[in-house]
């Protein structure tokens, strides 16, 4: 329950609980203190809103998994050691990404998306190409460019999500957007 809460005679602080799909908890602290700092306020922020996905050995290299959090298909992709999170719908008309090929043309991996051949950055859902074509039917690539004016704006990223590795085990943060990418492989 949010509120303010007397933690000793000279500090107050306000404490917001929030329970993601019974798997995680978030816990916010906010310092009400107009004397503290940035950096005080920082240190006392406390703030865990990643929800596991399963352990490491449950996607290995190659493979990729589907997941609900709060709700939402995610897609965890292993590509080479590093595990990605992103929306599995594409953001021109929302059709499913699962099954998309992931390629890497030294630029960092990306997904495809089956329908009109949209590709997407993993690490931050950039897209590199709009609509190139249709099904991946060669020669389509007029049709691929007028189904482009529907739907999404051109070049709309790919949403990612923050994802992380600890202990074996996976960890997204569907909160923060735009990075992702964690490695599999323990540091020694």
């Amino acid at each position: 329950q949010a509120g303010e809460y007397e933690v000793t005679k000279r500090t107050t602080m306000r404490v917001s609980v929030l329970v993601l799909a019974g798997l995680s908890s978030a816990v916010a602290f906010a310092p009400c203190l107009p004397s503290a700092g940035p950096a005080h306020r920082a240190a006392l922020s406390l703030r865990m809103a990643s929800t596991s996905v399963g352990k490491t050995a449950q996607v290995p290299a190659g493979e990729r998994l589907v997941t609900k959090i709060d709700g939402e298909d995610v897609l965890v992709i292993n590509n080479k050691d590093t595990v990605y999170a992103i929306s599995p719908k594409c953001p021109h008309l929302g059709l499913p990404m699962k099954s998309g090929e992931i390629s890497d043309d030294g630029s960092g991996p990306c997904i495809t998306c089956k329908f009109h051949n949209s590709k997407f950055k993993l690490a931050d859902g950039k897209a590199t190409e709009w609509t190139e074509g249709v099904m991946g039917i060669p020669g389509t690539k007029m049709l691929g460019t007028i189904s482009g004016m529907i739907g999404g704006k051109a070049y709309s990223p790919a949403t990612v999500y923050d994802i992380a590795v600890t202990d074996g085990e996976i960890f997204v943060d569907t909160s923060k957007t735009g990075k992702s990418g964690a490695s599999t492989v323990a540091a020694v």
